[in-house]
């Protein structure tokens, strides 16, 4: 009788210790997977250091109030940009490839952290950009909008305060085609004529200096996107003679781009060459 009380009571002691190996086995595994499966996806500063990338290397276009496009591309795991597609347009060609440009002179970007098992990464990415020159002024001009034939006298008020926090800088013209639209809506016509010629004066200066800067980017850069942007501030300043010259060369460039094809046909098409 001794023996078999010994030997249950010894079967016991035994199935008890198989099941607290087991629990504690399994316990320990699950923390160390929990903890392998946190690092695997924490993207964070790898994520940070490529936004910082495609930022540096982007020229957003200088011609829009506010532009906004968003790009879709794959990444493997040695940075290489395997894929690339805008999948929401700011439905302006030039900003569209600006986005894409950001993404071709940022890549390629860093090597997955050594902890992750991910092999490709898709990244959905945002492109936004106004020339609204500071918070305080895009309020303004918000307001502005906002009033304008609801309270024109307010929408007034507001695009009035917009030009005071940037007086002076040529590339606040388009305010005064703001101002222009409110003093016509207000009856006044004078002021509103006033405000449409100083609106063409400056965005005339503007637009040549945007020339200027285009065209010393693309002698130096000789890519055949620095020659579209200028084909595109040439067609801005209404000169088509020399838009069709850049664009000329930005297809012998890379004839691999129908955009740029589909551009030229665009011009010839407006200035009747």
């Amino acid at each position: 009788m001794f023996w078999g009380v010994f030997r249950r009571l010894f079967v016991l002691i035994c199935v008890y210790s198989f099941i607290c190996s087991f629990v504690c086995a399994s316990e320990f595994d699950y923390n160390k997977y929990r903890e392998a499966a946190v690092n695997q996806e924490d993207f964070s500063g790898y994520m940070r250091t490529l936004q910082g990338k495609i930022q540096k290397n982007w020229n957003p276009p200088d011609f829009a109030e506010d532009g906004d496009a968003t790009v879709t591309f794959r990444i493997n795991r040695q940075g290489e940009i395997v894929s690339r597609e805008i999948t929401e347009s700011s439905n302006n060609p030039v900003f569209d490839e600006s986005t894409l440009e950001a993404l071709r002179k940022a890549a390629p970007f860093d090597k997955f952290p050594a902890n992750t098992s991910k092999q490709y990464l898709t990244i959905k990415y945002n492109f936004h950009t106004s020339i609204v020159k500071t918070d305080t002024m895009k309020e303004y001009v918000r307001n502005a909008d906002r009033f304008f034939n609801v309270n024109n006298e307010t929408a007034l008020s507001y695009i009035d305060l917009a030009i005071k926090e940037v007086e002076g800088d040529i590339g606040s013209y388009f305010l005064y085609g703001k101002r222009s639209k409110i003093k016509r809506a207000l009856g006044d016509i004078e002021g509103a004529e006033q405000d449409l010629q100083e609106c063409k004066r400056l965005k005339a200066k503007f637009d040549q200096k945007r020339i200027m800067s285009s065209k010393l980017i693309a002698e130096m850069e000789n890519s055949p996107f620095a020659y579209f942007y200028l084909a595109h501030s040439y067609e801005i300043a209404g000169d088509y003679v020399h838009a069709l010259e850049a664009i000329d060369k930005a297809i012998q460039l890379t004839e691999l781009n129908n955009q740029y094809k589909r551009y030229r046909a665009e011009l010839l098409e407006k200035s009747n060459l």
